[in-house]
């Protein structure tokens, strides 16, 4: 039962990241920074209309990325390996948070706004 906890945790965040990257939340740099990371590649390679606005590419990831997580612990819990691949997991998180900041000044640098 515990490892099907994290499945579902994996498929309750969809909404909560595809729902922050539409409303442009705060909160979605700490949540969903992988998603960021794809927006702000995207918008180096060409000026975008709006910005900062979620397309079809950020929403994938968006999409994808927990229930992938999720899938991943839930696989580690059933093989006993949990703590070791929950820190990589969370070590890749918090890298993830720092590549989008990054990301993002890069953009804000490329686009003149600082």
């Amino acid at each position: 039962m515990k490892s099907k906890l994290f499945l579902i945790f994996g498929f309750v965040m969809i909404p909560i990241c595809i729902l922050g990257l539409l409303y442009q939340k705060s909160f979605i740099w700490v949540v969903c920074p992988q998603s960021l990371i794809v927006m702000f590649v995207r918008q180096w390679q060409h000026a975008y209309d709006s910005l900062g606005a979620a397309d079809y590419p950020d929403l994938i990831v968006a999409l994808l990325y927990y229930p992938f997580i999720g899938w991943i612990l839930s696989r580690a819990s059933r093989k006993g390996t949990l703590g070791r691949v929950g820190v990589h997991v969370g070590i890749w998180h918090i890298a993830a948070i720092g590549l989008a900041l990054g990301a993002g000044e890069i953009r804000n640098r490329l686009w003149g706004f600082k």
